[in-house]
């Protein structure tokens, strides 16, 4: 993989992150500060923004290991 790809993965990983990041923090305050069933939908929230924050570190880690193996050493 070229540099350049390596690139806009890290860059896209970080995009992710920060379209779900908010989300997460919005549902996790929600979720402490309500009862019932606003708990229900903050957890909900929350879920639904910790996808897109896994997918920008799977992306990240990805190019991460990509940079790692374009140098020709041992993984181990």
């Amino acid at each position: 993989m070229t540099p350049r790809q390596e690139r806009k993965l890290a860059g896209g990983g970080a995009r992710w992150i920060a379209i779900g990041a908010p989300l997460v923090v919005i549902g996790i305050v929600l979720a402490l500060l309500l009862s019932g069933t606003a708990l229900g939908i903050g957890v909900a929230i929350a879920v639904l923004g910790a996808i897109p924050v896994v997918v920008g570190i799977v992306m990240m880690l990805s190019a991460g290991v990509e940079r790692h193996a374009r140098k020709d050493r041992p993984f181990a």
